[in-house]
């Protein structure tokens, strides 16, 4: 067998690239709709390392005419870094492979499509890791953001040393020297979330920690809830969604009904939780450093031809993330 033409293979390859795209799609994707995704030329290298600038202070008012300037020199806060991961996949086809498939076209094509798949789920897995690890005490990969030239001193946690999700028996403190905590164990139960669970979360988010790291007054709103599927999902909705107050009598009007603007039940959480937050938030980032590159070439050694996929991405949690969502149960961190 002669082989197959270059125009052929260069058909082939880019008749994979649709198949991939359409294995993506096949299913929604939640990952977009929680983090802020970036792309393009703003994500290039290994990874990303952002260091956060601070206030000097606040403005001062003037008591005089002709009253001078006061000048400081700038304060800088938390460094955070993000590594991005590659991923990637390879078939070899034999030169017997290739002679003896008569639909050549549609077995290539197939195969991308599983690419698609695989990377849906690879996106979706790292994405919901940030959740389902974000309390664990001693860290987890998805949180290191070392790469080639820079090292992520705070190891395997968040950029303070602590956990994204902790409780008030491990605070963390901010450039300012306040303590906080975003995580409430007790406001949550399996299929069984209560209004008492939802205001509690909402208060901590909005009244507690709306600060931000030289504890000054923000608005910080929640717009999101997160959940597993299933009776997690239906309990919340009731609470959240229904017109009247759940379990009354009287025809009280439900105060969250209107509060939220997603309620999204996310398949690749494990966690037994619920998560309140602000959805896309800029501090809760997840760059896709790479589109896929789909290759299709021969392989001269063995006359046979080889197939191969790779991609680059990663989340990245920016200073202030852990105020962008507040958690009921889960992991005691």
């Amino acid at each position: 067998m002669a082989g197959l033409r270059g125009d052929q293979v260069e058909a082939y390859r880019k008749d994979m690239y649709k198949f991939e795209r359409e294995g993506v799609m096949e299913e929604e994707v939640m990952y977009p709709k929680i983090f802020k995704v970036v792309s393009g030329a703003k994500v290039t290298g290994a990874g990303t390392k952002d260091t956060q600038q601070l206030s000097a202070g606040p403005l001062e008012r003037h008591t005089a005419e002709g009253q001078n300037i006061t000048f400081k020199s700038p304060k800088q806060g938390w460094t955070t870094y993000a590594k991005y991961h590659t991923y990637s996949d390879g078939l070899t086809f034999s030169p017997e492979a290739i002679e003896d498939t008569v639909k050549l076209k549609n077995m290539l094509d197939d195969l991308a499509k599983t690419w698609g798949v695989e990377e849906r789920v690879a996106k979706e897995t790292i994405a919901a890791r940030i959740f389902n690890e974000g309390g664990n005490l001693t860290g987890d990969w998805v949180f290191d953001g070392s790469f080639t030239g820079e090292t992520d001193g705070s190891g395997e946690l968040m950029y303070d040393s602590i956990p994204l999700f902790n409780l008030t028996s491990n605070t963390r403190s901010t450039k300012g020297g306040g303590t906080y905590y975003n995580s409430v164990a007790a406001a949550y139960a399996a299929g069984a979330i209560l209004p008492s669970h939802i205001l509690t979360l909402y208060n901590l988010m909005t009244a507690t920690n709306n600060r931000d790291e030289q504890d000054r007054v923000i608005r910080n709103k929640p717009d999101t809830i997160l959940t597993k599927p299933g009776s997690d999902e239906i309990s919340v909705w009731e609470v959240v969604m229904s017109q009247l107050k759940a379990g009354s009598q009287l025809n009280d009007k439900n105060v969250w009904n209107g509060k939220f603007k997603n309620l999204y039940a996310w398949d690749y959480l494990t966690e037994a939780a619920i998560y309140m937050g602000k959805a896309q938030a800029e501090s809760f980032q997840f760059h896709e450093r790479m589109a896929p590159q789909i290759r299709f070439f021969r392989h001269e050694e063995t006359a046979g031809y080889k197939a191969s996929i790779r991609v680059r991405f990663g989340p990245y949690m920016k200073f202030g993330s852990w105020r962008a969502w507040v958690r009921g149960g889960g992991t005691s961190a």
